[in-house]
C-alpha cells in the first residue's frame, strides 16, 4: 500500500473519532480495556455459568449464534437460550453509542456496561427464564427475543421444572399473549419509542397491546439484533441512550421515565 494511501487511511480514522462518527464494522481499531471489560460483564452473568452450543436454528435464531445455557440461581434452576454475543462486539456497540451521543462523558462506556448487568444481567435471552430479585425476591422472568413477557409464572417466585421451562421457551412470536415492561428490550431494556425514532423506516408499533402488533415487534428486534452483530452500532442502545442523556451524564443507570 502507498505511503499517501496509509495516511489517508490514518487521517479517515482519526477524523471519524473526532467527530464521532462511525466507519463499517472493523473498520476502527476498538480499545483492548474496552473488550477485557465488555468481556468481563459478560462472565459476570448468573445465566452463563453451563452453557453449550444450540444444534439446530431456533424460532428464526440462526443455531450457531445462540448458546442453551441451565443454570441455578440459588434455589430455583433456570434454562435459557442466549444470543451469544462477544465481548468485541459489545465493545464496539457500547464505543460507537458513547463516541456518538455522549461527546465528553469519560465514564460513558463503564457506566453504560453497568446499566446492561443491571437491567438484563448482561444476556440476551431470546427464549426462556432469566431469574431476576426484584424488591429482593427471586422471581421467574421469561422472555422472547429480548423481551419479558407474560407466560405460565412469569413473574412469579419459586422453582420450575426445567421441562416446563423448555416448552414456554419455544413460544412462537404470533403465541405471546403480552408483554411485561411495555416491550422493552435487553440489554437496556430500551423502549421501543426510544428505538423507533432510530428505525422510523420501519413502523415500529406504538403499542403492544394486539396480536399482530407484538409479533411485528418481536420480529423487528429479531432482526435488528441479528444485523446489528454486524453493525458498527447498535440501534436499541443508540435509542436508550439518546433517551436519557442528563441521567447518564450524572453518572446513573436510568428506568424509562428518567430523562
Amino acid at each position: 500500500m502507498a505511503l499517501s494511501t496509509i495516511r489517508f487511511a490514518r487521517g479517515l480514522a482519526a477524523l471519524a473519532c473526532c467527530l464521532g462518527l462511525w466507519l463499517p464494522a472493523g473498520a476502527l481499531a476498538q480499545s483492548p480495556e474496552h473488550v477485557a471489560a465488555a468481556a468481563a460483564t459478560l462472565e459476570k452473568s448468573p445465566v452463563r455459568g453451563n452453557c453449550a452450543p444450540v444444534q439446530e436454528d431456533f424460532l428464526g435464531w440462526p443455531a450457531n449464534l445462540m448458546q442453551k445455557c441451565e443454570y441455578q440461581y440459588e434455589d430455583m434452576p433456570g434454562l435459557a437460550y442466549v444470543l451469544d454475543v462477544k465481548p468485541e462486539t459489545l465493545a464496539r456497540w457500547v464505543e460507537a453509542g458513547c463516541s456518538a451521543l455522549m461527546v465528553g462523558a469519560s465514564h460513558c462506556f463503564d457506566r453504560t456496561l453497568k446499566c446492561a448487568f443491571d437491567s438484563t444481567g448482561a444476556v440476551f435471552v431470546i427464549g426462556g427464564n432469566l431469574i431476576a430479585a426484584r424488591n429482593g425476591v427471586k422471581k421467574n422472568r421469561f422472555y422472547r427475543n429480548g423481551v419479558a413477557i407474560v407466560a405460565p409464572n412469569s413473574g412469579a417466585p419459586g422453582a420450575v421444572p426445567i421441562a416446563e421451562q423448555e416448552q414456554i421457551a419455544h413460544i412462537a412470536e404470533k403465541d405471546v399473549s403480552a408483554m411485561l415492561d411495555r416491550g422493552g428490550v435487553a440489554f437496556w431494556n430500551t423502549m421501543p419509542y426510544q428505538f423507533a425514532v432510530k428505525a422510523i423506516e420501519l413502523g415500529v408499533p406504538a403499542e403492544m397491546n394486539t396480536p399482530d402488533r407484538r409479533e411485528k415487534w418481536l420480529e423487528i428486534v429479531r432482526v435488528e439484533m441479528l444485523k446489528a452483530l454486524d453493525a458498527p452500532e447498535n440501534r436499541f442502545l443508540s435509542g436508550w441512550i439518546s433517551a436519557h442523556p442528563i441521567t447518564l451524564r450524572a453518572g446513573e443507570c436510568p428506568d424509562s421515565r428518567d430523562p
